[in-house]
């Protein structure tokens, strides 16, 4: 897909994407094999059956075009009995109109009811399209089985002609072998904070084509669900900022830091002597709950009526928390001013020392920040390894927008510059 391009006016036109190409070449391609035929069919019906086959996934192509042929065959076959019972009813009399209404009736029934006898009801409107096309306009050809045939010839050539061209491939050797491993905030999203239609759809193509790809985020599972919805991703992703890896199909935790129990009481207390609340992650078995108290700034209270419908959060009071030898604590996040959070930061730090890890970041509120302690093993780097081992790749890209950090820096705000950096990476055009 070409870069959009901007009017005088400055309304953005998308560009002119390859499914566009493909479709008007596959309908190009159908007259000259109709013209190759010397016209003897109806290239109509070859072009629509092509433009069904050009879809956006390889996968959905394959399962349209059987869609198609096994409708085709259905109506045909109905349609060719059509033709041959036909004139031997009209010969009795019987009001032709009245013998039309009837008669088609009767067929429609039939043929649908016929795809749902072989379990192939997806197929039931092309086989009433085919049924139709041939009752409707061709009653009363000297030659039935002709026209049948020809008209099934039609689709198959037009099935053919969209298999092809939807499934061709530049001559290139893809790299299957290296594991890209890709941030999201800078990377991925773009300054609306969403993942574009165009990234998603060239991700799920690379995808289905062999390119190991997965993320590293700052972000919980619930989060990169929620922002990543319609990505086919296939591998573990890395979150919380290093503190897990999460499993999106099997909806489980594969590996996670914890913070020690005795410094995660400590840092509670510090954060509770400066006045402030903290959420605290905290993982029961393979669910993660996230516990908190009175919620006493507004970006926190925000923060929570935002969230606490979310499917992909389990919000509980601190009043039910356990604190036994079950609970396993992620992390706690506190979320306040900055200059409260630069005071926590600093004793934090002094107390704590290398026995946990101390982040902070900006947040969507303004004049708030993220204030994250973590276990000192819970990095990106640390369970990058793991990752490696769990995926059984040597070769790893990473892709970051810090420059210097990453085999990949990405310094124009990513998204679909992203993916088109990552597309060139994985047909081995560049490697940095």
């Amino acid at each position: 897909m070409t870069d959009p391009l901007k009017s005088e006016h400055n309304h953005v036109f998308p560009g002119v994407g390859m499914r566009i190409l493909k479709s008007a070449l596959a309908v190009s391609l159908c007259m000259v094999i109709n013209l190759l035929r010397g016209d003897s069919g109806i290239v109509f019906y070859s072009q629509l059956a092509a433009l069904w086959c050009i879809q956006m996934y390889r996968s959905n192509t394959i399962s349209n075009a059987l869609q198609r042929m096994i409708g085709t065959v259905v109506g045909a076959l109905f349609g060719l009995i059509y033709l041959l019972v036909y004139p031997l009813v009209i010969t009795t009399g019987i009001n032709n109109v009245f013998v039309d209404v009837i008669s088609i009736f009767a067929g429609v029934v039939l043929v649908i009811y016929s795809t749902v006898l072989i379990k192939r009801k997806q197929a039931s409107y092309f086989s009433c399209v085919v049924f139709l096309s041939i009752v409707i306009n061709h009653i009363g050809d000297a030659n039935p089985y002709l026209f049948v045939w020809n008209r099934f010839l039609d689709t198959v050539i037009g099935i053919l002609i969209g298999l092809f061209i939807n499934n061709m491939r530049l001559c290139i050797k893809p790299d299957r072998d290296t594991l890209f491993v890709s941030g999201v905030d800078d990377i991925l999203v773009d300054k609306n904070n969403r993942v574009s239609s165009f990234s998603k759809v060239e991700l799920n193509r690379m995808i289905e084509s062999g390119v190991k790809f997965t993320l590293s985020t700052i972000r919980t599972p619930a989060e990169v669900k929620s922002l990543m919805k319609g990505v086919n991703l296939k591998l573990p992703i890395i979150v919380m900022d290093g503190a897990a890896m999460y499993d999106l199909n099997k909806r489980e935790y594969l590996e996670a830091e914890f913070l020690q129990a005795d410094i995660c009481e400590q840092a509670e207390r510090i954060i509770a002597y400066h006045g402030m609340h903290c959420f605290v992650n905290v993982m029961y078995d393979a669910t993660l709950l996230i516990f908190y108290g009175e919620l006493w700034n507004t970006a926190e209270k925000d923060l929570y009526e935002t969230h606490k419908h979310s499917p992909y959060r389990n919000y509980i009071r601190d009043i039910f928390r356990r604190h036994d030898a079950s609970e396993r604590v992620l992390y706690l996040t506190v979320l306040d001013e900055i200059t409260k959070i630069a005071n926590l930061e600093k004793q934090l730090v002094h107390e704590l020392g290398a026995l946990a890890r101390i982040t902070v970041t900006d947040s969507e509120y303004d004049g708030y920040q993220y204030l994250k302690v973590f276990s000192s093993a819970a990095s990106k780097k640390h369970m990058l390894v793991k990752l490696k081992s769990h995926t059984g790749c040597d070769n790893v890209v990473t892709i970051g927008s810090i420059e210097g950090k990453y085999d990949v820096y990405i310094g124009d705000g990513g998204g679909n510059a992203t993916i088109k950096k990552l597309k060139k990476l994985y047909r081995n055009d560049i490697y940095h």
